[in-house]
């Protein structure tokens, strides 16, 4: 039975150092994969910052693209809109040309009708005067021949007063 315990305490011990070794062999596994955890977070985390910079300057390029993209559709858009306005000045300009040309065509033709009404009323005047003289002097001439015919027929009728009397 000492044998028996002895054996039994053997095997006890022989378990005990197995069970030790079996840890030991554990704690070590553990600590390697606790280490390889580490490592891998570590080695996940600066990926993911990685990823971050790496998306952080890809938004960047695309924000400062569309930046300029937006900045060449405003300039574009701002030409265009001078274009349209220097356009309608031109417009602006010629139709006021137009109109000044009209208004001085007008103007002349006015001034033209005006003449022409002026010389013929001018004209009529010179008319109603000539005849007007023409009047008086034939008037004048008829006052004259009345009067000469006054003379003449006092000249008769003293001719035949001094022949009735004789």
């Amino acid at each position: 039975s000492l044998n028996d315990e002895s054996l039994v305490e053997e095997q006890k011990e022989e378990d005990s150092k197995e069970k030790q070794m079996q840890e030991s062999v554990i704690n070590q596994i553990r600590e390697e994969y606790t280490l390889h955890l580490e490592k891998l977070k570590d080695e996940n985390k600066i990926a993911l910052e990685e990823a971050n910079k790496t998306h952080n300057l890809q938004l960047h390029h695309e924000m400062l693209r569309n930046k300029k993209e937006n900045d060449e559709v405003i300039l574009k858009a701002e030409r265009e809109a001078n274009n349209a306005i220097s356009k309608l000045n031109q417009q602006i300009v010629l139709e006021r040309g137009k109109i000044i040309v009209e208004q001085q065509e007008n103007a002349r033709n006015l001034e033209e009708e005006f003449q022409m009404k002026e010389r013929r009323l001018n004209e009529s005047l010179k008319h109603i005067e000539e005849r007007e003289q023409a009047w008086q002097d034939e008037r004048a001439d008829v006052l004259k021949e009345i009067q000469r015919l006054k003379v003449e027929a006092l000249r008769m009728v003293k001719i035949l007063a001094m022949e009735y009397e004789e």
